[in-house]
């Protein structure tokens, strides 16, 4: 249930890695099982922060419920972007969204 879209400027050599690594790190932070985590990625977006195209990257995280420690889950995304992607944290945004249970659907039913 756990859900990170990833939209950044930046274009990534080797995409399976990248999500790869990205859906450990997520279910590591959020506590959920890997099988349930899902990552999108879109890369080479057009994109301009603070009136700059410099690198930048907007992650919109979705779940059932988000992390106690919102701060802490902020600094595991932002470290991942940075050693992933080599975007700073001050270019990167986060939107977290609590999604309530029966408003998400999966394998024919809801939570």
């Amino acid at each position: 249930m756990p859900y990170l879209n990833i939209l950044t400027n930046q274009s990534i050599d080797d995409e399976s890695s990248f999500l790869k690594t990205t859906s450990k790190t997520l279910a590591q932070a959020t506590g959920k099982a890997e099988s349930y985590v899902m990552v999108a990625l879109e890369a080479k977006a057009s994109m301009s922060m603070a009136g700059s195209e410099a690198p930048a990257a907007f992650l919109d995280y979705r779940a059932l419920g988000l992390p106690a420690d919102r701060t802490a889950f902020s600094d595991v995304l932002c470290s991942l972007i940075t050693e992933q992607l080599g975007i700073p944290g001050d270019r990167i945004y986060i939107s977290m969204t609590d999604s309530e249970r029966n408003n998400w659907g999966w394998n024919h039913r809801t939570f």
